[in-house]
Order: structure tokens, then C-alpha cells, then sequence
């Protein structure tokens, strides 16, 4: 779990920077990654 924290906090600094495109892409690596689904990455990008 924490290692799903640390990459998740990672890509939300970049996810705050990034035109839409860029998060799109951001998004798909993390729904990948992590195997969550799109709206509760969304969220956790949020929060982090």
C-alpha cells in the first residue's frame, strides 16, 4: 500500500502541471499501475 502512495503522490505533482492531454496520459498510468479505478484515482490524485 505504501508503495501505491509514494507513486500516486509522485504523479500528482506532475498531474497538477499538466495540460489535459497530460493528465489523461498521467491518469491511464495510474489506473494501470495501481489497478484502480478512474474515479478514485482521480480522487487520490486530489488528496495527495
Amino acid at each position: 500500500m505504501s508503495q501505491r502512495k509514494a507513486v500516486t503522490k509522485k504523479m500528482a505533482l506532475a498531474y497538477r502541471g499538466s495540460d489535459r492531454a497530460g493528465k489523461s496520459r498521467i491518469m491511464d498510468e495510474l489506473v494501470e499501475l495501481t489497478g484502480w479505478r478512474c474515479d478514485y484515482a482521480r480522487a487520490a490524485l486530489r488528496q495527495a
